[in-house]
Parts: structure tokens; sequence; C-alpha cells
């Protein structure tokens, strides 16, 4: 792959990894102030079942989102050209370890869905 190619796509998976990150917070933050600030056991059952559907399907979205990235990432680091391998960047980067990102990811985001489903059934 050439330079120009390869910074163009490390460039649009790093951008698309930002994009993800404000609408989930957001999301977390939302549900969280519900839980603190709401009276969540009041809620029906089926109110309870979408606000947990919500929590459960938007982490899933976000842990693929991210996964997909981290998997590009580890394709880039084999296809990276040798200008930037050449450089400290291109050292660090063929060093990352990708696996350990991407199970940090998952678990991270598998906790604090864990957290928010308990708490809304709690």
């Amino acid at each position: 792959m050439d330079e120009k190619t390869w910074t163009t796509v490390i460039e649009t998976r790093a951008a698309d990894g930002r994009a993800i990150i404000f609408p989930y917070t957001a999301a977390v933050s939302a549900t969280l102030a519900m839980l603190v600030f709401g009276d969540v056991s009041a809620l029906s059952d089926s109110i309870k079942l979408a606000l947990a559907t919500f929590v459960v399907l938007g982490s899933l979205w976000v842990i693929i989102w991210w996964d997909g990235i981290f998997q590009d990432f580890a394709a880039l680091q084999k296809s990276m050209p040798a200008v930037v391998a050449s450089t400290p960047f291109g050292a660090v980067m063929a060093k990352a370890p990708i696996v350990v990102f991407r199970v940090v990811n998952l678990l991270v985001i598998g906790l604090i869905t864990l957290a928010q489903v308990l708490a809304i059934y709690d």
C-alpha cells in the first residue's frame, strides 16, 4: 500500500473512532441520569425492557464499531509503507497491541452495560 492511501485509511478509521465516542458517552450519561435522578423502580416492566434493550444494543453497536476499527488498525500495521515504518511513529504503530485494545474495549463497554442493566432491574 502506498503512503498516501495508508495515511488516508488511518485518518478515516481514526475519525470513525472519534465519531462514535460522543453518541455513546451521551447515551451512557443519559441512562445514568435516569438511574440517579429518576425513579426507575416505578417504571413499568415494558419501559424497563425498552431501556435495557437500548443500553444493550447501543453498547453492542459501539463494541462492533470499535472492533472493526481495531481490526483495520491490525491490517494497517501489516501494510505499513516503509517510509512510515522507519519513523518513531511507525515503530510504535508496529508494536501496538491491537488484540489487547480489542479485549479492553469489550470488557469496559461490557462492564458499563452490565452495571446499567443491573441498575435498571434493581
